[in-house]
């Protein structure tokens, strides 16, 4: 049986967390995967010569994963005896991939996960964002529609913002190393808010935060060595991402306005096309008619139009 979270996964889609947190694992690592389901994830990071460790909590939907898990682990994060299971045994990379929302105690997973990294190890962490502009809207108008999964999945227990998410890192002893963005458009989402149901000037406010359209926050992290030239580095980092996302969101809009011109250019031209092709029938009918009306009264009625 598939788990329901289960998905295909197009390695030329930029624009996909299971993408993203791929490349930051890379190839040839030991890999320790939370929440492995059914394998979509563990499939491609076999394929990458990865060695994973599956942790799932749901023992229905493992099955198909293990062809690819050099082991799986069926438990709870939120119970601490899965720990014990891995004791000794130390990973290059250990992945949370819409995990930590589920849990109740992320921050003391994050930590205890942080004791089984290699000094040159990683963790890779992807969440959705509370506050994309769907979510903001749909409290606007006083709902907060759960669903199977997605942004308001109904068994999330924790919801990330950017800074809740970098502050739960810093607090587990680690630094993010680097931060990427999944985005869907306003009105995008699985959650169902329609424009016709929003204020211009309500719409236009919410998407003046940069991640209004952020639907899911993909970062890679390190152990903290303690100095404060690795944690200055981060900040600037994040910061960094921060104005390049800023940039990408401008010249998006620029795009998306030069796009609408070009549109409105053209249909102005087709407008003008047709016109010139009316004003050319008309001319033609007018010398119809001067061939057919008799001069003396050509010239009559040329005096009359004429008359002051």
């Amino acid at each position: 049986m598939l788990s329901h979270y289960h998905a295909d996964i197009n390695p030329d889609d930029d624009n996909n967390s299971h993408v993203v947190m791929l490349r930051m694992i890379g190839f040839n690592k030991r890999v320790l995967e939370a929440g492995c389901a059914s394998g979509h994830v563990s499939e491609m990071l076999s394929a990458q010569g990865c060695s994973v460790v599956g942790i799932e909590i749901d023992a229905a939907v493992v099955e198909p994963a293990t062809q690819w898990l050099e082991r799986v682990i069926i438990g709870n994060f939120d119970d601490q005896k899965l720990w014990k299971e891995l004791k000794g045994e130390l990973f290059d990379a250990i992945l949370f991939g819409d995990v930590l929302e589920h849990l109740k105690d992320p921050l003391t997973t994050l930590r205890e996960s942080a004791k089984h990294l290699r000094p040159s190890g990683m963790v890779v962490i992807s969440v959705p964002n509370i506050a994309h502009a769907d979510v903001k809207l749909a409290l606007i108008q006083g709902t907060f529609p759960y669903g199977e999964t997605g942004l308001l999945d109904r068994t999330h227990i924790y919801f990330f913002t950017k800074e809740g998410l970098l502050d739960l890192v810093k607090e587990a002893g680690l630094i993010t190393t680097e931060i990427c963005r999944v985005t869907v458009p306003v009105f995008g989402t699985e959650i169902g808010v329609q424009p016709k149901d929003v204020n211009n000037e309500v719409l236009a406010a919410i998407l003046q935060d940069r991640e209004s359209e952020t639907y899911q926050f993909v970062i890679k992290a390190v152990r903290d060595d303690g100095t404060r030239s690795l944690e200055g580095l981060s900040s600037q980092l994040v910061e960094l991402t921060d104005q390049l996302h800023d940039e990408t969101r401008r010249y998006e809009a620029l795009r998306a306005t030069y796009e609408s011109q070009v549109v409105k250019l053209q249909t102005l031209e087709a407008l003008h096309d047709a016109d010139q092709l009316d004003l050319a029938h008309l001319r033609h009918q007018n010398d119809l008619v001067k061939r057919f009306i008799p001069r003396p009264l050509l010239n009559f009625f040329r005096k009359r139009v004429n008359k002051p």
